[in-house]
């Protein structure tokens, strides 16, 4: 009984520790810092939302590539030829544009910044919206 027990235990600290891992290289930044970056006019913003998602509101001037599309390493390819670029992910809540930004980097863009909270946080903090 205390193997079970000590191997559960060993598996949830892996399963908890793997995420962290994953995205330890990945920079995450805030609302107000990523507001500071979009107003340089240096970055593109990808909005990483379904469709209906974007058209319900948006940041202003952002691209919007689907991440649950079975496409989206494609598209991102073929429509973000500079992988020197400075870009700027967000999704709902922070997860889907993390990913997103994880796969961008395994991709070989280079500056990939992912938005913590995502547009929810934007939203709350009262930044301007795009419909």
């Amino acid at each position: 009984m205390k193997t079970k027990s000590l191997l559960f235990k060993l598996f949830m600290v892996v399963a908890l520790l793997v995420p962290v891992f994953a995205f330890a290289e990945v920079k995450n930044e805030d609302v107000a810092k990523v507001d500071e970056l979009i107003k340089t006019g240096k970055y593109i913003v990808i909005d990483v939302r379904t469709k209906e998602e974007f058209d319900a509101g948006h940041i202003k001037g952002a691209l919007n590539f689907d991440y649950y599309n079975e496409d989206f390493e494609d598209e991102i390819e073929a429509n973000l030829k500079d992988k020197n670029k400075p870009y700027i992910l967000y999704c709902r809540s922070g997860m889907r544009s993390l990913y997103s930004a994880q796969i961008l980097e395994d991709l070989g863009y280079t500056d990939v910044t992912n938005m913590k909270g995502g547009f929810l946080a934007w939203q709350s903090a009262g930044k301007p919206v795009e419909e």
